[in-house]
């Protein structure tokens, strides 16, 4: 039952930091496209720059702490590498309701919703397995 606990308190905690990395990416693109005039694929470039630190560093200190490595570089290398993949679903789904449905490039963050939903479980499975692990250490 404790195995089934700490796997429950990291989702929970992953999903925490999905959040908060949520609202600076929504943020981000709402202050870019609002605000400054970019488009919305310039904005969701680099919200999604701004939004996989932050997650790395919730992660690193709260969800998957016991795990952390002390090379942090090399960590975050990973944590972006391992990313990388969850990030096409992510940001592929946005970049096709964007620019194929006319309600989602008047409201993007519609499309971040939808992209930041598929590539969640992705991105769990790649932070545990292959980033916040003891063979990395």
């Amino acid at each position: 039952m404790a195995i089934q606990r700490k796997h429950i308190a990291e989702i929970t905690r992953f999903g925490i930091s999905g959040v908060a990395g949520f609202a600076v990416d929504a943020g981000l693109v709402a202050l870019l496209t609002g605000a400054l005039g970019l488009g919305p694929i310039i904005a969701q470039v680099i919200a999604f720059a701004a939004a996989v630190t932050v997650t790395w560093l919730i992660n690193r200190h709260w969800t998957f702490a016991a795990h952390a490595s002390d090379r942090w570089l090399h960590e975050w290398t990973r944590y972006v590498a391992a990313n990388s993949i969850g990030a096409l679903v992510n940001n592929g789904i946005y970049v096709v309701l964007v620019l194929t449905e006319t309600m989602f490039s008047k409201e993007p963050i519609l499309a971040i919703i939808a992209g930041s939903i598929a590539g969640m479980g992705f991105n769990f499975a790649s932070a545990k397995m292959v980033v916040f692990t003891s063979e990395w250490k």
